[in-house]
């Protein structure tokens, strides 16, 4: 009986590890569809506080508490199904600050955006200014959300060996 492994069989093996540690990976990754219905929530809120109609308002915003505990959810199921990442051997030490950073950087883009907009069509006299902002403020958070979790992924893959 030979116990050799043949060098093949042994790359085979190695290129199917680092498949399935990239799919671990891609599967912890926030979605695209989660930074759109995101903002679609958001925005249906804003218009519904613009609206100011009591009990409208009131159905809006369970909606929206209704339509974002889901959407974290159904995220937070995907990430959790099959094989689990371990940070500490994905992600080098002081990944995790920098991460932070630039995630806050993103918040504070959308944020300034946001109020920017709001402010100088509040000034300007346009109607539904507070809507149009949020809108506003959301295309900035669904294409820097998408990019921040698409930097993270490929750099998660990257490190671990994978494609990148």
């Amino acid at each position: 009986m030979n116990d050799q492994v043949e060098p093949a069989d042994a790359a085979r093996a190695l290129t199917e590890i680092a498949r399935r540690r990239e799919q671990a990976i891609r599967r912890t990754a926030v979605p695209r569809w989660f930074w759109w219905v995101t903002a679609v929530l958001t925005i249906a809120l804003a218009a519904d506080v613009e609206s100011q109609r009591g009990a409208l308002f009131w159905a809006g915003a369970a909606l929206l508490s209704a339509g974002t505990l889901a959407v974290n959810l159904l995220v937070l199921s995907r990430q959790f199904r099959g094989a689990r990442l371990r940070p500490d051997l994905a992600e080098p030490p002081g990944y995790r600050p920098r991460m932070l950073a630039g995630t806050a950087a993103l918040w504070a883009v959308v944020t300034g955006v946001a109020l920017a907009t709001g402010l100088s069509l509040e000034a300007a006299g346009v109607p539904h200014p507070g809507t149009i902002a949020t809108a506003a403020g959301m295309a900035v958070l669904v294409a820097g959300g998408q990019m921040v979790a698409r930097r993270h992924t490929a750099f998660l893959v990257r490190r671990s060996g994978g494609r990148g």
